[in-house]
């Protein structure tokens, strides 16, 4: 067989090491992995010497904006995906409306079929009065379902009756539920003392979200996760230490349902960086302290963390840049971008792995998730889902660079080693030389296969 494409010269990076292999590529897939000294016909080559060819990153938190254009479109956000080399995204369901029923997801994916530039899950919501929808977004192919255990701007907080009742109904599903894990009472209580004493800053931000208050959910979270074994559980933007180490712990009691995510938010910033930078580093929960940043990385490279994502959460400059009163500035920071630089550049410096990279980025949330056969590593029968990655450029990140619709980022001014070249999906490239190269709706909706 004649691959329509051979990409050959690159060191290929798999979640078990590293290998000089030539990757065919045929109707979208992985055809052939083949040695550099075996001469392979092809109808195109293409030349990766001296880069490394990694699976294309998997990102199973995103905020895509739907119903929100002054925050993020589709269109927008999968092509900051495909420059960051991000081929899959999986969308949250915080939109306007929220995703709680099969009529919301099914808009919901016409809306990304029409606008992505690359491959799509959703996630649906469990939330009080829609326990019963969830039965029919798994049907729809909304496998894994979010719950706040506290107070949201925008969606409705599931107190532990509902959480419970909703992760049982997953556990006979077969489905997974994800958690932001705040004590929404701890928070509260904080953050009216502080307003009542005129304490707007961001100071009083930090202050109003310590580390207890997040250690406290998750231990109550992985309680019930514990009461309820047949429910897959994941722990969203996970960022304290503390965290990992109470399922590190639940681990060694046995348990085995519950994953656990953080963010580059929590890895490359901590309090000083936003007390510098402002609201466009605010995010819910906080960036942490600079100690707190150390000993989580130590815990990524020692495998207690299953995955790093991006939650990319956008909101409009002009809110996020304000000056006059940080309490009122919304919480979120952009990342599917810069999700794989800020890794690369943080993580090799401490000692990760190139493959335990790609298991963090790639491999591990397309097993978590139900993607893994199509996407999430470099295997024959795989999606082409690929990037070729110079290790060794180094560059400045800059606010132009950014395909967002608001174009701001924590990370703008900070310099990076190593930078996508060309980002490929299903063997189309999608992605090179800083433009995109394929129309919206090329993107195909992913159902996501837990079960």
């Amino acid at each position: 067989m004649i691959p329509d494409l051979l990409i050959h010269g690159a060191t290929v990076v798999k979640p078990t090491g590293l290998f000089r292999v030539n990757v065919g590529i045929s109707r979208g897939k992985i055809a052939m992995l083949s040695s550099p000294s075996v001469e392979i016909e092809a109808r195109r080559r293409l030349d990766a010497t001296g880069m490394l060819l990694l699976p294309g990153l998997v990102d199973p938190h995103v905020h895509a904006g739907y119903g929100e254009p002054e925050r993020e479109t589709i269109t927008a956000v999968s092509k900051a995906a495909a420059a960051g080399g991000v081929t899959t995204i999986m969308d949250q369901p915080l939109s306007k409306p929220s995703t709680v029923t099969r009529e919301r997801l099914s808009a919901k994916k016409g809306a990304f079929e029409n606008g992505s530039v690359v491959d799509f899950a959703l996630w649906g919501g469990l939330v009080p009065g829609h326990i019963e929808d969830l039965g029919d977004m798994m049907e729809e192919g909304a496998q894994a379902f979010k719950a706040f255990m506290c107070r949201c701007s925008n969606y409705p907080m599931s107190p532990d009756g509902v959480l419970l009742r909703g992760m049982r109904r997953l556990g006979e599903l077969g489905g997974l539920v994800g958690v932001h894990a705040e004590n929404d009472t701890l928070i509260q209580d904080l953050l009216d003392e502080f307003l009542r004493q005129g304490k707007r800053d961001e100071r009083a931000f930090l202050d109003s979200h310590p580390v207890y208050s997040e250690l406290e959910a998750i231990k109550r979270f992985i309680f019930l996760g514990e009461l309820v074994p047949a429910c897959k559980c994941h722990l969203l933007h996970v960022s304290i230490p503390e965290g990992v180490l109470e399922v590190q712990e639940a681990r060694r009691r046995g348990v085995t349902n519950i994953s656990v995510e953080t963010c580059p938010q929590y890895l490359a910033l901590n309090e000083d960086d936003l007390l510098e930078i402002g609201g466009v580093a605010k995010c819910d929960p906080p960036v942490r302290s600079r100690e707190s940043v150390e000993r989580l990385w130590e815990l990524v490279i020692e495998g207690a963390v299953d995955m790093i994502v991006s939650d990319h959460s956008p909101h409009p400059t002009e809110k996020k840049t304000q000056e006059k009163d940080f309490a009122s500035v919304p919480e979120g920071v952009t990342g599917v971008q810069t999700l794989l630089p800020v890794v690369v550049t943080e993580g090799l410096k401490r000692g990760l792995s190139w493959p335990k990279l790609v298991s963090l980025v790639s491999t591990n949330p397309a097993k978590r998730f139900g993607l893994y056969g199509r996407k999430g590593d470099i295997e024959v029968g795989f999606d082409a889902d690929l990037v070729v990655f110079n290790p060794r450029e180094t560059w400045t990140l800059r606010e132009d660079d950014l395909f967002y619709a608001n174009r701001h980022s924590p990370f703008v001014g900070r310099t990076f080693t190593g930078k996508v070249v060309e980002t490929l999906v299903r063997g189309e490239t999608v992605y090179a030389d800083g433009r995109i190269t394929v129309d919206p709706g090329f993107g195909q909706f992913l159902k996501m296969e837990m079960v």
